[in-house]
Protein backbone atom coordinates (compact mmCIF):
# COMPACT_ATOMS: atom_id res chain seq x y z
CA UNK A 1 0.00 0.00 0.00
CA UNK A 2 1.12 4.01 -0.66
CA UNK A 3 0.62 6.93 0.38
CA UNK A 4 0.37 9.94 -1.58
CA UNK A 5 0.33 13.65 -0.33
CA UNK A 6 -1.99 15.72 -2.50
CA UNK A 7 -2.31 18.45 0.01
CA UNK A 8 -2.17 19.29 3.88
CA UNK A 9 0.91 18.23 4.63
CA UNK A 10 3.56 21.56 5.02
CA UNK A 11 0.88 23.71 4.56
CA UNK A 12 -2.26 24.75 6.23
CA UNK A 13 -5.08 23.63 3.93
CA UNK A 14 -6.51 21.56 1.02
CA UNK A 15 -6.20 18.50 3.29
CA UNK A 16 -6.52 15.64 1.09
CA UNK A 17 -4.98 12.00 0.81
CA UNK A 18 -5.07 8.96 -1.21
CA UNK A 19 -4.31 5.39 -0.26
CA UNK A 20 -3.96 2.69 -2.97
CA UNK A 21 -2.86 -0.78 -3.50
CA UNK A 22 -3.26 -3.65 -5.55
CA UNK A 23 -7.25 -3.97 -5.21
CA UNK A 24 -8.16 -0.96 -3.19
CA UNK A 25 -7.62 3.04 -3.92
CA UNK A 26 -9.50 5.55 -1.42
CA UNK A 27 -9.77 9.30 -0.89
CA UNK A 28 -9.30 10.96 2.50
CA UNK A 29 -10.61 14.60 2.97
CA UNK A 30 -10.78 16.90 -0.41
CA UNK A 31 -9.98 20.13 0.79
CA UNK A 32 -9.22 23.56 -0.79
CA UNK A 33 -6.23 26.26 0.02
CA UNK A 34 -7.82 30.18 0.87
CA UNK A 35 -4.30 31.05 2.39
CA UNK A 36 -1.74 31.72 -0.31
CA UNK A 37 -1.72 32.46 -3.83
CA UNK A 38 -1.22 29.63 -6.12
CA UNK A 39 -4.44 26.16 -6.92
CA UNK A 40 -6.61 26.20 -4.22
CA UNK A 41 -6.90 22.71 -5.13
CA UNK A 42 -5.26 19.30 -3.96
CA UNK A 43 -2.73 17.74 -6.50
CA UNK A 44 -4.32 14.91 -8.08
CA UNK A 45 -4.82 13.81 -11.41
CA UNK A 46 -7.35 12.71 -13.49
CA UNK A 47 -6.08 9.26 -13.23
CA UNK A 48 -5.57 9.19 -9.32
CA UNK A 49 -9.47 10.76 -9.20
CA UNK A 50 -10.60 7.99 -11.50
CA UNK A 51 -9.28 4.93 -10.03
CA UNK A 52 -10.32 5.85 -6.12
CA UNK A 53 -13.63 3.64 -4.92
CA UNK A 54 -14.30 5.57 -2.07
CA UNK A 55 -13.59 9.16 -0.42
CA UNK A 56 -13.55 9.49 3.07
CA UNK A 57 -14.20 13.12 4.94
CA UNK A 58 -13.57 13.40 8.53
CA UNK A 59 -15.14 16.61 8.63
CA UNK A 60 -17.30 19.51 6.76
CA UNK A 61 -14.63 22.21 7.10
CA UNK A 62 -13.66 23.87 3.83
CA UNK A 63 -10.13 23.22 4.43
CA UNK A 64 -11.14 19.35 3.78
CA UNK A 65 -14.17 19.40 1.69
CA UNK A 66 -14.53 22.32 -0.42
CA UNK A 67 -12.94 20.34 -3.31
CA UNK A 68 -15.33 17.62 -3.34
CA UNK A 69 -17.41 18.90 -6.11
CA UNK A 70 -14.36 19.67 -7.86
CA UNK A 71 -12.96 15.48 -7.61
CA UNK A 72 -16.47 14.65 -9.01
CA UNK A 73 -16.27 16.77 -12.03
CA UNK A 74 -12.65 15.18 -12.38
CA UNK A 75 -14.10 11.81 -13.21
CA UNK A 76 -14.63 10.59 -9.28
CA UNK A 77 -17.64 7.99 -9.43
CA UNK A 78 -17.47 6.61 -6.32
CA UNK A 79 -19.04 6.15 -2.46
CA UNK A 80 -18.42 9.31 -0.05
CA UNK A 81 -18.63 8.41 3.57
CA UNK A 82 -18.91 10.31 6.28
CA UNK A 83 -20.77 11.40 9.42
CA UNK A 84 -25.04 12.46 9.40
CA UNK A 85 -23.69 15.61 10.85
CA UNK A 86 -21.31 16.61 8.18
CA UNK A 87 -23.27 15.53 5.52
CA UNK A 88 -26.03 17.78 7.32
CA UNK A 89 -23.90 20.71 6.50
CA UNK A 90 -22.71 20.19 3.16
CA UNK A 91 -24.43 20.30 -0.33
CA UNK A 92 -25.95 17.41 -1.91
CA UNK A 93 -23.59 15.43 -4.07
CA UNK A 94 -24.15 13.70 -7.75
CA UNK A 95 -22.28 10.62 -6.44
CA UNK A 96 -23.72 7.77 -3.86
CA UNK A 97 -23.61 8.60 -0.07
CA UNK A 98 -23.38 6.82 2.92
CA UNK A 99 -23.39 7.71 6.56
CA UNK A 100 -20.84 5.92 8.48
CA UNK A 101 -23.34 6.42 11.85
CA UNK A 102 -25.41 3.77 10.08
CA UNK A 103 -22.56 0.96 9.47
CA UNK A 104 -21.37 1.30 13.33
CA UNK A 105 -20.28 3.53 16.35
CA UNK A 106 -17.28 4.50 17.49
CA UNK A 107 -14.34 1.90 17.66
CA UNK A 108 -16.05 -0.83 15.69
CA UNK A 109 -14.90 -2.33 12.53
CA UNK A 110 -16.87 -1.81 9.48
CA UNK A 111 -16.62 -3.61 6.48
CA UNK A 112 -16.02 -1.58 3.38
CA UNK A 113 -15.77 -4.04 0.88
CA UNK A 114 -14.09 -7.21 0.79
CA UNK A 115 -10.32 -5.79 0.62
CA UNK A 116 -11.34 -2.58 2.77
CA UNK A 117 -11.97 -2.39 6.54
CA UNK A 118 -12.32 0.57 8.84
CA UNK A 119 -13.43 2.28 12.16
CA UNK A 120 -14.01 5.34 13.17
CA UNK A 121 -13.94 8.08 16.37
CA UNK A 122 -14.93 11.45 17.62
CA UNK A 123 -12.16 13.54 17.18
CA UNK A 124 -13.20 16.59 19.53
CA UNK A 125 -13.20 19.22 16.83
CA UNK A 126 -16.36 20.59 15.40
CA UNK A 127 -20.36 18.20 15.20
CA UNK A 128 -19.82 15.49 12.82
CA UNK A 129 -16.05 15.42 13.07
CA UNK A 130 -14.03 11.84 13.32
CA UNK A 131 -11.02 10.09 12.58
CA UNK A 132 -10.82 7.25 10.91
CA UNK A 133 -8.51 3.98 10.88
CA UNK A 134 -8.25 1.69 7.88
CA UNK A 135 -6.65 -1.98 7.13
CA UNK A 136 -6.30 -3.18 3.93
CA UNK A 137 -4.35 -5.58 2.10
CA UNK A 138 -2.11 -5.75 5.24
CA UNK A 139 -1.38 -2.80 5.82
CA UNK A 140 -3.23 -0.37 7.82
CA UNK A 141 -2.99 3.71 8.95
CA UNK A 142 -5.02 5.84 10.78
CA UNK A 143 -6.04 10.17 10.10
CA UNK A 144 -7.01 11.51 12.89
CA UNK A 145 -8.51 14.37 11.32
CA UNK A 146 -8.64 17.81 12.78
CA UNK A 147 -8.24 16.24 16.25
CA UNK A 148 -8.36 17.96 20.33
CA UNK A 149 -9.21 15.36 22.92
CA UNK A 150 -9.79 18.44 25.76
CA UNK A 151 -12.37 20.02 24.15
CA UNK A 152 -14.97 22.19 26.18
CA UNK A 153 -17.73 21.74 24.19
CA UNK A 154 -17.34 18.31 21.85
CA UNK A 155 -17.09 14.66 22.30
CA UNK A 156 -13.81 12.84 21.60
CA UNK A 157 -13.39 9.30 21.27
CA UNK A 158 -9.47 9.15 22.74
CA UNK A 159 -6.89 7.61 19.99
CA UNK A 160 -5.54 5.69 22.38
CA UNK A 161 -4.01 1.69 22.45
CA UNK A 162 -4.22 1.94 18.47
CA UNK A 163 -2.00 -0.22 16.26
CA UNK A 164 -1.25 1.59 12.58
CA UNK A 165 1.37 0.68 10.52
CA UNK A 166 1.11 4.79 9.65
CA UNK A 167 -0.67 7.35 11.57
CA UNK A 168 -1.18 10.69 9.96
CA UNK A 169 -1.61 13.33 12.90
CA UNK A 170 -3.11 16.58 12.82
CA UNK A 171 0.15 19.31 14.22
CA UNK A 172 -1.61 22.30 12.92
CA UNK A 173 -0.11 24.89 15.71
CA UNK A 174 3.73 23.77 15.32
CA UNK A 175 6.05 24.63 17.64
CA UNK A 176 3.87 26.92 19.37
CA UNK A 177 4.60 25.81 23.29
CA UNK A 178 1.06 26.42 25.05
CA UNK A 179 -1.15 23.41 25.13
CA UNK A 180 -5.24 23.43 25.22
CA UNK A 181 -5.61 23.67 28.48
CA UNK A 182 -3.41 26.80 28.93
CA UNK A 183 -5.21 28.11 25.99
CA UNK A 184 -8.93 27.73 27.86
CA UNK A 185 -7.12 29.08 31.04
CA UNK A 186 -6.42 32.44 29.46
CA UNK A 187 -9.49 33.07 27.91
CA UNK A 188 -11.03 32.26 31.00
CA UNK A 189 -8.84 34.93 32.50
CA UNK A 190 -9.73 37.32 30.20
CA UNK A 191 -13.59 36.87 30.10
CA UNK A 192 -13.73 37.32 34.19
CA UNK A 193 -12.14 40.24 34.06
CA UNK A 194 -14.08 41.43 31.09
CA UNK A 195 -17.48 40.19 33.57
CA UNK A 196 -16.27 41.96 36.39
CA UNK A 197 -15.98 45.67 33.98
CA UNK A 198 -19.53 44.68 32.51
CA UNK A 199 -17.62 45.10 29.07
CA UNK A 200 -19.41 43.90 26.16
CA UNK A 201 -17.34 41.21 23.82
CA UNK A 202 -18.00 40.54 19.98
CA UNK A 203 -16.93 37.15 19.53
CA UNK A 204 -16.11 36.36 16.02
CA UNK A 205 -16.19 32.60 15.10
CA UNK A 206 -16.12 30.32 12.38
CA UNK A 207 -19.26 27.76 11.05
CA UNK A 208 -19.71 25.03 13.20
CA UNK A 209 -16.83 24.87 15.94
CA UNK A 210 -15.09 27.61 18.30
CA UNK A 211 -18.74 29.32 18.72
CA UNK A 212 -19.74 26.21 20.98
CA UNK A 213 -16.92 26.78 22.82
CA UNK A 214 -17.48 30.50 23.64
CA UNK A 215 -21.28 30.04 24.04
CA UNK A 216 -20.33 28.12 27.16
CA UNK A 217 -17.82 29.99 28.56
CA UNK A 218 -20.73 33.07 28.44
CA UNK A 219 -23.16 30.50 29.51
CA UNK A 220 -21.04 29.61 33.12
CA UNK A 221 -20.76 33.41 33.55
CA UNK A 222 -24.49 34.49 32.78
CA UNK A 223 -23.52 36.89 30.62
CA UNK A 224 -26.35 37.59 27.99
CA UNK A 225 -26.10 36.36 24.34
CA UNK A 226 -26.28 38.30 20.79
CA UNK A 227 -26.10 35.68 18.20
CA UNK A 228 -26.59 36.37 14.75
CA UNK A 229 -29.41 34.19 13.26
CA UNK A 230 -27.04 31.50 11.63
CA UNK A 231 -25.26 30.95 14.61
CA UNK A 232 -28.50 31.11 16.82
CA UNK A 233 -29.87 28.20 14.15
CA UNK A 234 -26.85 26.25 14.79
CA UNK A 235 -27.43 26.24 18.23
CA UNK A 236 -30.63 26.11 18.81
CA UNK A 237 -29.96 22.62 16.79
CA UNK A 238 -27.64 21.34 19.68
CA UNK A 239 -30.34 18.93 20.97
CA UNK A 240 -30.22 16.68 17.64
CA UNK A 241 -26.75 17.24 18.22
CA UNK A 242 -26.13 15.78 21.53
CA UNK A 243 -24.02 12.53 20.23
CA UNK A 244 -21.24 14.66 19.59
CA UNK A 245 -21.42 17.13 22.55
CA UNK A 246 -20.35 17.31 26.38
CA UNK A 247 -22.79 16.67 28.56
CA UNK A 248 -21.47 19.53 30.09
CA UNK A 249 -21.97 21.16 27.52
CA UNK A 250 -25.62 20.75 27.31
CA UNK A 251 -26.22 21.02 30.81
CA UNK A 252 -24.74 24.63 30.51
CA UNK A 253 -26.36 25.90 27.43
CA UNK A 254 -29.47 24.42 28.16
CA UNK A 255 -31.75 27.29 29.46
CA UNK A 256 -29.98 29.87 27.50
CA UNK A 257 -32.01 32.62 25.62
CA UNK A 258 -30.61 34.90 22.63
CA UNK A 259 -30.99 37.85 22.29
CA UNK A 260 -31.36 39.00 18.25
CA UNK A 261 -28.74 41.19 16.09
CA UNK A 262 -30.83 42.65 14.00
CA UNK A 263 -31.15 45.56 15.45
CA UNK A 264 -27.99 45.93 16.57
CA UNK A 265 -26.58 45.26 12.98
CA UNK A 266 -29.41 47.96 11.41
CA UNK A 267 -28.55 50.38 13.81
CA UNK A 268 -24.97 50.71 13.01
CA UNK A 269 -26.29 50.41 9.22
CA UNK A 270 -28.00 53.75 9.50
CA UNK A 271 -25.11 55.67 11.22
CA UNK A 272 -26.74 55.55 15.12
CA UNK A 273 -24.58 57.89 17.21
CA UNK A 274 -22.69 56.11 20.00
CA UNK A 275 -25.01 56.86 23.17
CA UNK A 276 -28.11 55.38 21.12
CA UNK A 277 -25.74 52.18 20.41
CA UNK A 278 -24.50 52.49 24.02
CA UNK A 279 -28.20 52.11 25.15
CA UNK A 280 -28.79 49.25 22.37
CA UNK A 281 -25.84 47.13 23.43
CA UNK A 282 -25.58 47.16 27.06
CA UNK A 283 -23.89 44.12 28.53
CA UNK A 284 -23.57 41.05 26.22
CA UNK A 285 -21.39 38.91 24.88
CA UNK A 286 -22.53 38.87 20.68
CA UNK A 287 -21.59 35.86 18.49
CA UNK A 288 -21.34 36.76 14.66
CA UNK A 289 -20.20 33.84 12.04
CA UNK A 290 -17.77 35.64 10.80
CA UNK A 291 -14.16 34.54 11.73
CA UNK A 292 -12.38 37.01 9.71
CA UNK A 293 -14.62 39.64 9.76
CA UNK A 294 -15.27 40.09 6.29
CA UNK A 295 -18.44 41.58 6.04
CA UNK A 296 -18.74 45.45 6.32
CA UNK A 297 -21.70 45.14 8.56
CA UNK A 298 -19.47 43.04 11.09
CA UNK A 299 -16.51 45.46 10.38
CA UNK A 300 -19.04 48.47 11.14
CA UNK A 301 -20.28 46.46 14.40
CA UNK A 302 -17.18 45.84 15.58
CA UNK A 303 -15.95 49.34 15.09
CA UNK A 304 -19.13 50.02 17.31
CA UNK A 305 -18.44 47.88 20.11
CA UNK A 306 -15.02 49.05 20.45
CA UNK A 307 -15.58 52.56 20.18
CA UNK A 308 -18.59 51.71 23.18
CA UNK A 309 -15.60 50.54 25.33
CA UNK A 310 -16.52 46.99 24.38
CA UNK A 311 -14.08 44.28 23.41
CA UNK A 312 -13.40 41.95 19.79
CA UNK A 313 -12.01 38.49 21.16
CA UNK A 314 -10.67 36.27 18.30
CA UNK A 315 -10.23 33.25 19.26
CA UNK A 316 -8.55 31.30 16.07
CA UNK A 317 -5.95 32.73 13.92
CA UNK A 318 -6.39 35.51 11.50
CA UNK A 319 -5.48 35.97 8.36
CA UNK A 320 -2.62 38.24 7.52
CA UNK A 321 -4.77 40.94 5.69
CA UNK A 322 -7.93 40.47 7.38
CA UNK A 323 -10.30 42.97 9.32
CA UNK A 324 -9.91 41.12 12.04
CA UNK A 325 -5.90 40.67 12.36
CA UNK A 326 -6.03 44.34 11.46
CA UNK A 327 -8.04 45.25 14.74
CA UNK A 328 -5.85 43.07 16.57
CA UNK A 329 -2.57 44.96 15.02
CA UNK A 330 -4.50 48.41 16.75
CA UNK A 331 -4.59 46.90 19.69
CA UNK A 332 -8.40 46.67 19.63
CA UNK A 333 -8.63 43.38 19.90
CA UNK A 334 -7.53 40.43 21.93
CA UNK A 335 -6.41 36.80 20.67
CA UNK A 336 -7.47 34.60 23.31
CA UNK A 337 -6.75 30.55 21.43
CA UNK A 338 -9.73 28.03 21.52
CA UNK A 339 -7.59 25.22 20.60
CA UNK A 340 -9.01 23.18 17.83
CA UNK A 341 -5.62 21.34 17.19
CA UNK A 342 -2.88 20.16 18.34
CA UNK A 343 0.68 21.07 18.22
CA UNK A 344 4.24 19.00 18.13
CA UNK A 345 4.24 18.17 21.61
CA UNK A 346 1.16 16.89 21.84
CA UNK A 347 1.02 15.12 18.67
CA UNK A 348 4.19 13.57 20.04
CA UNK A 349 1.96 12.19 23.39
CA UNK A 350 -0.62 11.32 20.95
CA UNK A 351 1.39 8.93 18.66
CA UNK A 352 3.11 7.75 22.20
CA UNK A 353 -0.44 6.83 23.49
CA UNK A 354 -0.69 4.26 20.70
CA UNK A 355 1.47 2.01 18.26
CA UNK A 356 2.21 3.30 15.03
CA UNK A 357 5.50 2.34 12.75
CA UNK A 358 5.33 5.67 11.08
CA UNK A 359 3.90 8.96 11.93
CA UNK A 360 3.19 11.74 9.15
CA UNK A 361 2.53 15.57 11.16
CA UNK A 362 -0.16 17.38 8.47
CA UNK A 363 -2.42 20.71 8.68
CA UNK A 364 0.92 22.79 9.55
CA UNK A 365 2.59 25.34 7.33
CA UNK A 366 5.97 25.48 9.23
CA UNK A 367 8.62 23.56 8.04
CA UNK A 368 9.00 20.62 10.85
CA UNK A 369 12.46 18.78 11.84
CA UNK A 370 11.86 16.07 14.81
CA UNK A 371 15.20 14.25 16.32
CA UNK A 372 13.11 10.64 15.41
CA UNK A 373 13.54 8.22 12.83
CA UNK A 374 9.58 7.21 12.42
CA UNK A 375 8.47 11.22 12.21
CA UNK A 376 8.52 11.69 8.51
CA UNK A 377 7.77 15.34 7.37
CA UNK A 378 6.12 15.59 3.65
CA UNK A 379 4.95 18.01 1.18
CA UNK A 380 2.73 17.77 -1.41
CA UNK A 381 3.10 15.50 -4.24
CA UNK A 382 5.11 12.69 -1.87
CA UNK A 383 4.60 9.28 -1.57
CA UNK A 384 5.38 6.77 0.91
CA UNK A 385 4.83 2.75 0.70
CA UNK A 386 2.79 1.79 4.51
CA UNK A 387 4.70 -0.51 6.27
CA UNK A 388 5.74 -0.97 9.95
CA UNK A 389 8.97 0.00 10.65
CA UNK A 390 11.39 -1.35 12.95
Amino acid sequence: MELYIAGGCSEHGRNAFLVSGEKVSFIVDAGIMKEKAGTPWPEFTDEQVKKASFLFLTHSHTDHTGAVRWLIKRGFSGTIYASRQTFCVLPEFSVQTLCIDDAGGPGEEITVNEHLRMMWGRSGHCIGSVWYRFAAEGSSILFSGDYEYRSYAYKCDDICGVTADTGVLDCAYGNEKEDAVTHFEYLKTVMDRYTRERVPMLFPVPSHGRGLDVLRLLAERGIPVTADPAVAEEIESIRESAFWLQDSFITAVEDIRFLPLTPLRDAVRDGCDAGTFRNLIGWTGILVRDSQLRDETNQLLAQYVSNAGGRVILTGKQDPSSYARRLYDEGKADFCRISVHQNTDEMLKLAGRNDFGTVIPYHCRQKLEFDRDDVIVLEPGDRIRIERVR
